[in-house]
């Protein structure tokens, strides 16, 4: 008799901690699910200045300042352009910038927030602060370079005096400081990176953009709801002033 009480006490008290220890890992479960549920992941396959590997880019601080304000815990992942955009699209995460519009055409699963995070501007930089640039045609009176692979200038800079086409950021500076070259073709911010990090005094940025393209922050369809507060928070910054005071660190 005596051994069977013990049997049953023993089974009793592996059933309890049994127990004990499903209620436990189902709690750790919920969790982590819960917590992952909080970090809203968001991809960019920008690069300085609007994207660095420390978040301290133009675009990385508008996108924290928003989200915090907000009260969304980001996590930021620097990804590959193809996959940083897919994988919003999958759903795998649940944002990506910054993005031309129309990807929504292309990859059904995104969502625009339309409201613009910047105006990309693909501009002419010179020595020459006098240079007055006013469309692509004008460009054929003077000696223009560029860099190989930006197609926007493959395509539109014809019948210049004469053109070089170089595989650097540095060579085409480096041209133009030399004299080389009249203008030199890149984009806007940039090119004031360049300038700032290099300490090279005497180059500016012409007046007159030669093409300017809105960026925008996409997120999946399933965090749609989302949309309206974030137009709404980024709209907010702009008008108080700390949008403005984010970009003149970068110009």
């Amino acid at each position: 008799m005596r051994l069977n009480v013990l049997t049953n006490q023993k089974y009793i008290r592996k059933l309890w901690l049994s127990l004990i220890f499903g209620l436990v890992s189902l709690n750790l479960f919920f969790s982590s699910q819960a917590s992952a549920k909080e970090v809203f992941t968001i991809n960019t396959a920008d690069s300085p200045p609007y994207s660095t590997e420390l978040n301290t880019g133009l675009y990385d601080r508008i996108i924290k300042k928003t989200f915090t304000n907000l009260g969304i815990q980001i996590k930021i992942n620097h990804l590959p352009s193809a996959r940083s955009i897919e994988n919003v699209d999958i759903g795998l995460d649940n944002g990506e910038y910054a993005r031309i519009k129309g990807l929504s055409e292309r990859y059904k699963n995104l969502v625009i927030v339309d409201e613009k995070l910047i105006d990309f501007a693909f501009t002419a930089f010179s020595k020459d602060s006098k240079i007055r640039i006013d469309g692509w045609d004008t460009l054929k009176n003077y000696n223009v370079c560029f860099m190989r692979g930006w197609k926007i200038f493959e395509m539109n800079v014809k019948g210049t005096q004469s053109l070089n086409i170089v595989s650097s950021v540095d060579e085409m500076f480096g041209m133009l400081l030399n004299d080389r070259v009249d203008i030199i073709l890149y984009e806007k911010l940039r090119g004031y990176d360049f300038l700032k990090k290099n300490n090279i005094k005497g180059i500016s940025a012409l007046k007159k953009p030669l093409s300017v393209r809105g960026m925008y922050f996409y997120i999946n369809r399933s965090n749609r709801l989302l949309v309206p507060k974030i137009e709404k928070e980024l709209r907010r910054l702009k008008e108080n002033g700390e949008y403005d005071a984010v970009l003149s660190d970068f110009i």
